[in-house]
């Protein structure tokens, strides 16, 4: 096979399902299927490996769930395997992740939404095949780091880790590196009313395990079922699949060291949220103090401007004034009536305008302050 090419296998006791399947998939570029009609059939074809397999949960002999439990026990990790049941319930959900499971599609589906599917499932394997020599340099490094600290020594570390993170994905990634020095696998998720971001201690989610989260999001502050442990916060999640619930005095240390992570991780994701919120409020402040400065260096000149030619126009005035002196015929005390009341409407006016820039000057001082108020401090 082609390294580019995807190939497919597609397991169903329904005829017409399979049908179905393969009308979705059969004119796609780079895609090689083969159908089986069931279980046993399929597990006897893997001396070639499948990329994909689409597999019916619901089918006589070996369900769904115990093929891909063989197969996951056969050493191969690779495979995407797509689960296709009529039941949309957790423990369903859940029996298809603790198999092995990759996604989930309840029936009836369209063919819209099997090629959407597929097209996830084709993504994360173009994606493994470009990174797998990367992944395994990463997963080396993770190994080599982690050290023979005890368990609040992950804590702590956790902790004083997570202080520095700026990001979300950070905060995750941070939160599954102590989940994995713990010997713990699990999911978490950050999310608010924008986005969210869900991490697995493998790696990114798969789509079965975002929509694990989903059903768990709901389900109390702390709640635990056999050896799987659920901490949820308004803005976090974290989901333990192995903590060790036989032994009863490490169990309940890890409860207590997962509680302090989960509330840790909470919290730094508040503070980030808060970081961001006030580094928007500066930035916007700084362009405010920006327009108003500009806006208050152009009132000013415009100020200047009409000072100038007030004072013009007024002397023009007043000179107009004393030539018609001669033609009025006025007396000298009218004339100087008449110059004294011009003067004092004159006076009047440039106080007016001396008032104008003494605000302008006030407001100048404000941009400057607000200006030093939102400057990031150094």
């Amino acid at each position: 096979m082609n390294s580019e090419e995807i190939s497919v296998f597609i397991v169903d006791d329904d005829s017409m399902s399979r049908l179905l399947i393969t009308r979705a998939i059969e004119n796609t570029p780079g895609i090689l299927f083969r159908e089986f009609h069931d279980g046993e059939a399929c597990l006897a074809a893997l001396e070639q490996i499948p990329d994909i397999i689409i597999l019916d949960i619901e089918m006589p002999g070996l369900n769904g769930i115990s093929v891909c439990r063989h197969i996951r026990d056969m050493n191969i990790t690779d495979t995407q395997v797509i689960f296709v049941s009529i039941h949309d319930d957790l423990e369903t959900r859940l029996a298809a992740y603790d198999a092995g499971g990759s996604d989930y599609l309840i029936k009836p589906y369209s063919l819209d939404e099997l090629k959407r599917k597929i097209n996830v499932s084709i993504n994360v394997i173009e994606a493994k095949r470009k990174a797998s020599e990367r992944i395994k340099q990463a997963e080396q490094v993770a190994f080599n780091a982690i050290s023979s600290m005890g368990e609040i020594g992950v804590l702590l570390d956790f902790l004083r880790s997570a202080f520095v993170c700026q990001t979300a994905e950070e905060l995750c990634i941070t939160a599954c590196n102590a989940l994995k020095q713990f010997s713990l696998s699990g999911l978490i998720q950050i999310r608010d009313h924008a986005t969210k971001h869900s991490f697995s201690t493998a790696g990114d989610c798969t789509a079965l395990e975002e929509s694990i989260l989903v059903h768990v999001i709901d389900r109390g502050r702390i709640f635990q079922f056999q050896n799987r442990l659920v901490i949820n916060y308004p803005l976090s999640t974290l989901m333990i699949h192995n903590l060790p619930a036989e032994d009863i005095d490490l169990a309940g240390r890890l409860r207590d060291h997962l509680a302090i992570l989960a509330e840790g991780t909470e919290a730094r994701y508040l503070a980030i949220r808060s970081e961001a919120n006030r580094n928007a409020q500066a930035t916007a402040l700084l362009e405010i103090a920006g327009e108003l400065g500009k806006t208050l260096i152009e009132i000013e000149q415009h100020q200047e401007s009409h000072r100038v030619q007030a004072l013009e126009i007024v002397n023009e005035q007043l000179n107009a004034l004393t030539r018609a002196f001669v033609q009025l015929g006025l007396t000298e005390r009218q004339e100087e009536t008449l110059v004294r009341l011009t003067q004092e409407g004159i006076d009047r006016t440039a106080n007016l305008q001396d008032y104008g820039i003494e605000m302008s000057r006030r407001l100048h001082d404000v941009s400057l302050r607000l200006r030093s108020l939102a400057a990031p401090q150094t």
